[in-house]
């Protein structure tokens, strides 16, 4: 603390310039906030991609009820899967048997492989394709879950 040189009072020092840290950012594929919706807006797209992909004849032998009644079915799952259990409640290994399913989906596609009556259409897309961007969401969703979790703790 300085003092005066002519009567020797304490003199006012200036409070030391307070800097705010910036914030950082979280990275939408580092929160989990937003990967929960990116995995719904990729399983929906392909839901939709699905039905223009698959011929007519196809869809009306499985039945557009069965089909609308299991997608119906998997997002009413995976939503509360994800959504409720994982990122609201922060439980990680809820996601583990959603991303076994999609695992197995997309081996059991890669094993049908041969059975495709048309290779020229988008019957590869289905198989190669539309399960991976679901499947790596699910994987860094997880992934963010725990490193939340480990910051917390």
């Amino acid at each position: 603390m300085p003092f005066c040189t002519a009567c020797g009072a304490a003199m006012p020092t200036a409070a030391p310039a307070v800097t705010a840290a910036p914030l950082a950012r979280i990275k939408p594929f580092d929160n989990p906030d937003e990967l929960w919706k990116m995995f719904f807006y990729v399983a929906i797209f392909n839901l939709v991609m699905y039905f223009f992909t698959t011929s007519s004849e196809d869809l009306v032998s499985y039945g557009m009820g069965v089909i609308v009644g299991i997608s119906a079915i998997y997002f009413g799952i995976a939503y509360w899967i994800i959504k409720v259990q994982g990122v609201d409640k922060s439980r990680s290994l809820w996601i583990l048997p959603l991303i076994a399913f999609h695992v197995y989906a997309y081996l059991d596609g890669l094993s049908a492989i041969d059975d495709l009556r048309d290779p020229n259409t988008f019957d590869f897309y289905d198989t190669y394709l539309s399960g991976l961007p679901e499947l790596f969401i699910l994987i860094k969703l997880f992934l963010a879950i725990r490193e939340r979790v480990s910051q917390k703790t």
